[in-house]
């Protein structure tokens, strides 16, 4: 059975904006989609402006955990806010490449990546 620790982080940022971090570590398949899941629901509703899904311990992912992605994605959209992806790893990378026509699906390298565009973005709506 495969096995998926889930962890979460909330915070406000700077500028009042909500913003939530999820990270995964294991593997987001059939067997541990129920557990993302019933993290990822209650995040959702809370409407953060920034959802951060950071996967740098993440060893695979099935069809089952790119729903999810989905979901969180459509979501965030209908609730004005973003989803980001942060520290893939290579077979993760494979995956997304694959998804990578998928529009408003936004990949970063890392963390710092998604920080200096998150800053970018923020001080062009406060100009």
């Amino acid at each position: 059975m495969s096995t998926l620790s889930i962890g979460l982080r909330q915070k406000t940022t700077a500028l009042g904006q909500n913003e939530a971090t999820i990270t995964l570590e294991g593997n987001l398949d059939n067997s541990t989609v129920a557990n993302l899941e019933a993290k990822l629901l209650p995040t959702l509703a809370a409407k953060p402006s920034q959802l951060i899904l950071d996967l740098a311990a993440l060893k695979f992912v099935s069809s089952a955990g790119i729903r999810l992605f989905f979901i969180a994605t459509k979501q965030q959209k209908q609730n004005g806010g973003q989803v980001s992806f942060v520290n893939l790893q290579p077979q993760i990378k494979e995956v997304f490449a694959i998804m990578g026509s998928i529009p408003d699906m936004r990949i970063f390298k890392d963390q710092a990546e998604l920080d200096a565009y998150l800053l970018t973005r923020q001080k062009t709506h406060l100009q």
